[in-house]
C-alpha cells in the first residue's frame, strides 16, 4: 500500500475528434498518464519562464538602484538639502 499512488479524479471537456485521436494513437487506457505527462513538462516550461522572469526584474531593479546610487544631485536635490528636507 506504501507505492501506491494517491491520485484525484479530473474531468475535462475536449474536441471528440481530439479525444478520438489520443485513443487511437495513445491508447484509452493510457490517456491518464499521457495528459500527467504533458502537465507536467507545460508546468515545468511555465516555472522556468516564471524564474526568467524573476531574474531579469531583479536585474533591472539592481541596476536602477546602482544608477541612483551613482548619479550626482540634481539642482532639485540641492533646493531640498538647502530647505532642510532631505530624500530618504
Amino acid at each position: 500500500m506504501a507505492n501506491q499512488r494517491i491520485r484525484t479524479t479530473l474531468s475535462i471537456t475536449i474536441n471528440p475528434h481530439l479525444y478520438q485521436r489520443l485513443k487511437e494513437e495513445i491508447g484509452s487506457r493510457k490517456i491518464s498518464g499521457f495528459v500527467e505527462k504533458a502537465i507536467v513538462k507545460e508546468l515545468g516550461e511555465y516555472d522556468n519562464k516564471l524564474e526568467r522572469e524573476q531574474k531579469e526584474f531583479l536585474k533591472k531593479l539592481i541596476a536602477g538602484y546602482k544608477r541612483d546610487a551613482e548619479r550626482t544631485p540634481s539642482e532639485e536635490d540641492k533646493m531640498w538639502e538647502e530647505a532642510g528636507i532631505e530624500d530618504n
